[in-house]
C-alpha cells in the first residue's frame, strides 16, 4: 500500500548538489526523490510529475564555444545523448503528463537538447515527452545552500499557470480522497477509550459491506468486492471534488467553450481523439462473463446455418436494412459488410443484473462495423424503424476504429453457454448501456396504428 511517491523526482551525478535541491524542497513542505546518477537503473519510474536533471551526467564537458543550435548539437552530441539516455532510465515511457526541468549550469544548450531529441533518427522518438520545459540556473543558487532564494525560485517553478492547472485535478482527487476517508472514519461508531479500535474495525466492515451490496448487489459485491466499494463511494469523491475551492481561470483554459455560440460550434481537435474519448467514457476491458451487463459477444461464426437460428434467412439482407448505403455506394458498403462482426449484446435490465436473479439473459444483435461516414453514405430514408447507430458515435479501441449497430427487433433470450455467443469482445459501460435500455424500451412501447 505504501510506496515511494514519483511525483517529484530530482537526477544529479553530484551528491552534495543532490542534496541543496532537495532541501530546498523540504523548506517547502514538499515530498521528493533524488536520485545520483546511475546508468545502469531500472525501471523506469512511473507516474513523475515533475522532473529535475543536472544536464552533464557525466564527466564530459559542454562545449560552449559555438552559438548555432547546429553546432552545439554536433559538439555536445555525447552529452545530449546521455541525457537522453538518463531520461529514458528514470521515466517510463508510458509515464503520462509531467513537466521537465533543467537544474544545470548550461541553461544556453536546452534549446539545442531540445531541436536533438526532436530528430527521429537519433532513436528518441518514444521518450516521454514533456508538457513544459525549463530551467533553474544553478550558479545562481548553488554557493548560497542557506538561502531561501532556491527554495523561491522552485516554488517559483511550481506555480508557473500551465503546470498548475494540468496537475490540479490530480490534487483535488488526491485531496477528495482524503476527505472521504474522514467522512466514514468520522461516522463510524467507535471505542470511548483511547487507543482502543475493536469496535472502530467492526463498524466499518459493517458500513463498507452495506456500501458495496446496494452499489453492485449483493451477489456481484462478493465476486468484485474492490469494484463495488470504488462506486459506492464515488458520490462522496465527486461532491469533494466539485465543492473544492478552484481559482483556475476558466474562461483561459476554456476558451473554445466561452466563445462558441451553440453546441456544434465544439468540436475535438481531430476525429480520432473524439473516438478514444468515446471508448474512455463507454467501454471496459472484456473480464470473460458474457452474462455481465452490456457484454458485446461475437456471435459464433462457424455453427452451420447460424443466421437461420435468429431467422435470418440472409445476413447481407439483413445487414442492408440496417445500414443502408445510398446508391452509388456499392463499394464502400461491400468493405463495410465484409469488415464487419456479427455481434450480441447482454441487454438485462440493471436491477436483474445487481440482484443477480435467476433469469435468461436478455441479448440485443447487430453488428460492430469499421467506422462509416453516415452523412455521406447512408440513405437514411431507407434505413428501418429498428436500425439503431449506438449513441450515433465512433469508437477507437484496441488500435481498432469502429461504430456500434443495434437492430432493436432482434432480441433474444439465452443462457451463455449458448454456442451461438462466442468470446466477449469487451463490456459497455452503465451509461452506455442505460442509453440502449431506454432506446430499446422506447422502440417496443411506441404506439401503433390501426387501419380501417
Amino acid at each position: 500500500m505504501f510506496q515511494p511517491s514519483n511525483r517529484i523526482i530530482i537526477v544529479d551525478n553530484q551528491k552534495s548538489e543532490l542534496e541543496t535541491l532537495g532541501k530546498s524542497f523540504l523548506e517547502n513542505g514538499l515530498g521528493c526523490r533524488t536520485f545520483l546518477y546511475d546508468q545502469e537503473y531500472t525501471p523506469p519510474l512511473q507516474n513523475i510529475r515533475i522532473a529535475f536533471f543536472d544536464i552533464n551526467l557525466t564527466s564530459k564537458t559542454v562545449d560552449h564555444s559555438y552559438t548555432s543550435s547546429e553546432d552545439l548539437i554536433k559538439f555536445n552530441s555525447p552529452i545530449f545523448n546521455d541525457l537522453a539516455t538518463a531520461i529514458n532510465l528514470y521515466i517510463a515511457k508510458d509515464n503520462g503528463p509531467y513537466v521537465l526541468i533543467f537544474w544545470t549550469a548550461n541553461k544556453d544548450i536546452v534549446p539545442a537538447f531540445i531541436e536533438y531529441m526532436q530528430e527521429t533518427k537519433r532513436g528518441f522518438s518514444e521518450t516521454a515527452s514533456p508538457v513544459f520545459i525549463s530551467y533553474i540556473d544553478k550558479p545562481a543558487f548553488l554557493f548560497k545552500p542557506d538561502s531561501t532564494e532556491l527554495s523561491n525560485k522552485v516554488i517559483e517553478q511550481l506555480n508557473n499557470e500551465k503546470i498548475k492547472f494540468l496537475f490540479d485535478f490530480e490534487d483535488k482527487v488526491n485531496s477528495a480522497g482524503e476527505k472521504t476517508i474522514n467522512k466514514i472514519y468520522d461516522i463510524i461508531p467507535k471505542e470511548k477509550k483511547w487507543g482502543e479500535n475493536t469496535v472502530l474495525f467492526e463498524n466499518l466492515g459493517k458500513i463498507l459491506s452495506k456500501i458495496a451490496a446496494s452499489t453492485l448487489g449483493f451477489s456481484h459485491s462478493k465476486q468484485n468486492p474492490g469494484k463495488a466499494i470504488f462506486e459506492g463511494l464515488l458520490p462522496l469523491l465527486n461532491a469533494e471534488i466539485s465543492n473544492a475551492t478552484n481559482n483556475t481561470n476558466w474562461k483561459t483554459i476554456l476558451e473554445p467553450l466561452f466563445s462558441a455560440s451553440a453546441p456544434h460550434k465544439l468540436t475535438s481537435p481531430d476525429d480520432l481523439i473524439q473516438r478514444k474519448v468515446n471508448a474512455v467514457f463507454h467501454i471496459d476491458k472484456p473480464n470473460g462473463h458474457k452474462i455481465t451487463r452490456g457484454s458485446v459477444i461475437e456471435i459464433n461464426k462457424h455453427i452451420t446455418s447460424i443466421h437461420r437460428l435468429f431467422g435470418i434467412d440472409s445476413i447481407d439482407d439483413w445487414f442492408d436494412k440496417l445500414i443502408p448505403f445510398k446508391q452509388g455506394k456499392e463499394k464502400e458498403k461491400e468493405h463495410t459488410r465484409s469488415h464487419s462482426m456479427l455481434i450480441a449484446i447482454e441487454l438485462s435490465a440493471a436491477c436483474d443484473y445487481s440482484n443477480d436473479k435467476h433469469r435468461i439473459n436478455k441479448y440485443i444483435l447487430g453488428f460492430k462495423t469499421p467506422v462509416i461516414d453516415v452523412k455521406n453514405n447512408i440513405d437514411k430514408n431507407s434505413r428501418i424503424e429498428s436500425s439503431y447507430h449506438v449513441a450515433g458515435a465512433n469508437f477507437h479501441y484496441e488500435k481498432q476504429d469502429f461504430q456500434i449497430w443495434l437492430n432493436l427487433n432482434f432480441v433474444f433470450g439465452t443462457r451463455p453457454i449458448d454456442p451461438r455467443l462466442g468470446n466477449q469482445v469487451f463490456i459497455l459501460k452503465k451509461e452506455i448501456m442505460d442509453m440502449i435500455g431506454n432506446k430499446y424500451a422506447g422502440h417496443v412501447s411506441r404506439i401503433g396504428i390501426t387501419s380501417f
